[in-house]
C-alpha cells in the first residue's frame, strides 16, 4: 500500500465509464489491486482507530485481483454545505480504487413538496439500477426507495445507506453515524461543563419515533443526561419560520420559570445554535447557561467564538463518503461477511458502520479546523 500527502484541492469529480452488466464479482485477470492511498496528516483529530481499519481493508483488498466495478452515491439535494465532505471523500476513494463513478444529488425545485423531492430522488436511483450500476449507495430522504434498492440487491447490485438507515431494505449495510451513541455523547459532554449536579436541561431534537435517526440521537442525550441527575426534556426543534418562534417561545419560559431552574442546553442537530440564540436574546451572559451543539455549522462557529456555545459534535461526514467505494467494492470481491470481519472495530451488529463524531471545544476551534483543511475539506 503506497500513501502520498493530501492537498488542499478537491479531489475532481469523477466521470462515469460505460461499464456492461454481467457478473460484479467475476476476475479479469491475475493483476493484483493497487491501491494507492493519500495519506492523512497527523492531528489529535485525526481518528486512529478508524484510519487503523481502512488501511486493514486495503491491506486486504490488495491480494484480490484487480475487478472493474462502477459505482454511483445518491446524496440528498444540495441545499448545504453539509455534502460538500461527502463528495470530496468519495471522490477521493474513488480515484485511489480506480473504479468508475460519481456522487449525484437529486435535483429539486423551491416549489417542491417533501413527497416530490422524494420522487425526484427514486427516480434517479431507478435510472441508475436500470442502467446496471453495480455498486448503490443512497442518503435516502423518505423509505420511498425501499423497493428500487431491493430490486437492485435483487439484481446482484451491492447496495449500502449513508447518513440515514433503511434498516427494513435488503441493503447490505449502513455507513454513518452511530446516531444513539452521538447524542449520548454529547449529553456527557454537557454534564461535565455544568458545575451543578441539578437542574433542568433542554434537548433540542425531536420527540417524533418517526424519525428513527433524530429521535436516535435525542434520546441518547436525554438518557446521558438522566443518568447524570439531571432533569432532560426533549423538545422537538423547529426548521421553518413558525418552529424557530415555537423554539423561542418554550425556551424563553424555561430560562424564566423552568423548576428546577435550567442550566443546560444541547442542540442535536444542524440549528444547534437555536438555544444560544434565545440565551443572547434574554440578555443572558456567555456561559450563564450551558450550552452544546451538533454539527459545524458557521452560526454555531459564531456563537462558539462568542463564548455561548461551549462545545459542538461534528459527524464525520469526509470519512462517510470516503468508506462508501471501499466498502462496496469489498463487499463485491471478499463478501460481506469478511468485509464485515474486516470492519469489526466499528461495526455496530451485523450491518452497521459507524464513522464517529469529533467533540469539538470552544478553544479547539481553529485546530480542528486545520484538520479539516487537511483532509481537502475546509473549515
Amino acid at each position: 500500500m503506497t500513501k502520498l500527502t493530501i492537498g488542499t484541492t478537491a479531489t475532481v469529480l469523477l466521470a462515469l465509464a460505460a461499464v456492461a452488466c454481467g457478473d460484479s464479482g467475476g476476475s479479469e485477470g491475475e493483476t493484483k489491486k493497487e491501491i494507492t492511498r493519500v495519506e492523512v496528516a497527523e492531528s489529535p483529530f485525526k481518528p486512529a482507530d478508524l484510519e487503523n481499519t481502512i488501511d486493514g481493508l486495503v491491506e486486504a483488498l490488495s491480494e484480490t485481483e484487480d475487478t472493474s466495478f462502477d459505482v454511483s452515491i445518491i446524496i440528498k439535494p444540495l441545499n448545504s454545505g453539509y455534502w460538500e465532505p461527502v463528495r470530496i471523500g468519495t471522490n477521493r476513494a474513488i480515484g485511489e480504487l480506480g473504479l468508475t463513478g460519481q456522487v449525484e444529488a437529486p435535483v429539486v425545485q423551491e416549489d417542491m413538496d417533501s413527497q416530490e423531492a422524494a420522487a425526484t430522488q427514486v427516480e434517479l436511483f431507478k435510472k441508475r439500477r436500470k442502467d446496471g450500476y453495480q455498486g448503490l449507495a443512497i442518503a435516502a430522504l423518505t423509505d420511498d426507495v425501499t423497493d428500487e434498492l431491493n430490486k437492485a440487491v435483487d439484481d446482484g447490485a451491492v447496495a449500502v445507506t449513508l447518513d440515514g438507515d433503511l434498516p427494513d431494505s435488503k441493503r447490505q449495510m449502513y455507513v454513518g453515524t452511530n446516531n444513539h451513541e452521538a447524542g449520548y455523547t454529547s449529553g456527557k459532554t454537557l454534564a461535565k461543563l455544568i458545575p451543578e449536579k441539578k437542574g433542568t436541561v433542554y434537548c433540542l431534537g425531536t420527540t417524533s419515533p418517526d424519525w428513527v435517526d433524530g429521535y436516535e440521537r435525542t434520546l441518547g442525550a436525554k438518557e446521558a443526561l438522566d443518568e447524570e441527575g439531571y432533569t432532560a426534556i426533549m423538545h422537538t426543534v423547529g426548521w421553518g419560520a413558525e418552529g424557530i418562534e415555537e423554539d423561542h417561545e418554550v425556551l424563553n419560559d424555561a430560562i424564566a420559570n423552568a423548576d428546577p431552574p435550567l442550566v443546560g442546553i444541547v442542540g442535536m442537530f444542524s440549528n444547534a445554535f437555536r438555544g444560544a440564540e434565545v440565551a443572547e436574546e434574554a440578555g443572558l451572559e456567555p456561559g450563564d447557561i450551558k450550552i452544546v451543539g451538533f454539527d459545524f455549522e458557521p452560526d454555531t462557529l459564531k456563537y462558539m467564538k462568542s463564548g455561548y456555545i461551549q462545545a459542538t459534535h461534528a459527524q464525520r461526514q469526509y470519512y462517510m463518503g470516503y468508506m462508501l467505494p471501499y466498502v462496496m467494492y469489498s463487499i463485491n470481491v471478499l463478501g460481506l461477511k469478511e468485509t464485515t470481519k474486516l470492519l469489526d472495530a466499528q461495526m455496530i451488529g451485523d450491518d452497521r458502520f459507524d464513522t464517529g463524531i469529533d467533540v469539538v471545544m470552544a478553544d479547539d476551534i481553529d485546530e480542528f479546523n486545520d484538520f479539516l483543511d487537511s483532509l481537502g475539506i475546509g473549515g
